[in-house]
C-alpha cells in the first residue's frame, strides 16, 4: 500500500463519525490523481483537513463547559453528602460501641452518655437524613447525565431533587419552624433550574455545532 494511501486511510479515522462518508469522495478523487507526489500532497492535505474537523475549537468550549457545569453540580452533591454521611457515621458508631467508640470521643459528647449522644443527633430526624442524601445524588446523577449530554436523565434528576428539597422543606417548616428554613429553601431550587437551564443551554449548542453530514 502506498503512503498516500496509508495517509488517506488516516484521514478517514481521525475524521468524526459523522463525516466518514466524506472518505469514499477522498479516495475516490486519490485514485483519479496518477502523479505520486500529487497523491501524496492530496492525502497529507485530507490528513490535516480531518484533523481541523475533529479539533473543533467550539466542541473543546462545549466540553469545557460541561464539565465547569458537571463540576459545580458536584460540588452541591459533596455539600449534601459528605456532611450528612458524616453524622450518619458518628450515629453508626454511637450505636455500635457506645462512647468507647472514636465518635464517643468528640469534643461534642463530653460528659453525656451513649443514650444522650445518641438522642441528640435523632432530633435531626432519621427522614432528614435521607432525603438529604437524595437531593445529594439527585445533584451527582445532574452531574452525570450533563457530561453525558441526556437531557431525559437530567429532567428526572432535576425533577426527583427538586421534588425531594420541597417535601424535606416542607416537614422542616412543619416540625422545626424558623426562618432559617425559608431563607435556603430558594438556594436548592435555583440551583436545580439553574442546572436544567444549562443542560438545554448545552444541548443546544451541542446541535448547533455538531458536524453535518456531507451532501451526496
Amino acid at each position: 500500500m502506498s503512503l498516500a494511501k496509508r495517509l488517506l486511510d488516516h484521514a478517514a479515522a481521525v475524521l468524526p463519525a459523522a463525516q466518514r462518508d466524506w472518505a469514499a469522495g477522498m479516495k475516490a478523487e486519490l485514485s483519479a490523481i496518477d502523479a505520486p507526489d500529487e497523491a501524496l500532497a492530496f492525502a497529507a492535505g485530507c490528513v490535516l483537513a480531518a484533523y481541523r474537523r475533529r479539533i473543533n475549537p467550539m466542541r473543546i468550549a462545549l466540553t469545557s463547559a460541561r464539565l465547569f457545569v458537571a463540576a459545580l453540580a458536584m460540588l452541591a452533591a459533596a455539600f449534601h453528602v459528605l456532611p450528612t454521611g458524616y453524622w450518619l457515621l458518628v450515629l453508626a458508631d454511637l450505636k455500635l460501641s457506645g462512647m468507647e467508640g472514636w465518635a464517643g470521643r468528640l469534643g461534642m459528647f463530653r460528659g453525656a452518655s451513649a443514650e444522650q449522644a445518641i438522642g441528640s443527633l435523632m432530633q435531626f430526624q432519621p427522614w432528614n437524613f435521607m432525603l438529604t442524601l437524595v437531593m445529594g445524588f439527585s445533584f451527582a446523577a445532574a452531574a452525570w447525565f450533563v457530561v453525558k449530554g441526556r437531557m431525559r436523565g437530567l429532567f428526572v434528576a432535576v425533577l426527583v431533587g427538586a421534588l425531594t428539597h420541597t417535601a424535606r422543606s416542607a416537614m422542616l417548616m412543619a416540625f422545626w419552624p424558623a426562618p432559617s428554613h425559608l431563607g435556603f429553601a430558594w438556594l436548592n431550587i435555583a440551583a436545580f433550574g439553574l442546572l436544567l437551564a444549562a443542560g438545554l443551554s448545552l444541548h443546544g449548542l451541542d446541535r448547533w455545532t455538531r458536524p453535518k453530514l456531507a451532501a451526496a
